[in-house]
């Protein structure tokens, strides 16, 4: 069975694991957001680990750069718009 992508009550923390990372890209699943990691999305700055000790990590400044690259690239704050 697919993991949900997790949407989390109050702000957004600035560094994401799957489950959020994939909810803040919009991802109806992880599995979803994983397939499209480094063609639409970016890889993971922390990917270490096999199996059940895997641990990847993206930025959430690096999924704005993707979801909304003119209010980066202006200095403002993506979620906001």
């Amino acid at each position: 069975m697919a993991k949900h992508a997790v949407i989390p009550t109050g702000c957004w923390p600035a560094v994401l694991r799957d489950e959020l990372a994939a909810a803040y890209a919009g991802e109806r699943t992880v599995d979803a957001f994983m397939s499209r990691v480094g063609t639409v999305w970016p890889r993971p700055f922390i990917d270490t680990g096999t199996g059940k000790g895997k641990f990847r990590a993206w930025r959430k400044t690096d999924l704005d750069k993707v979801i909304n690259p003119e209010a980066v690239a202006a200095g403002g704050d993506p979620e906001a718009l």
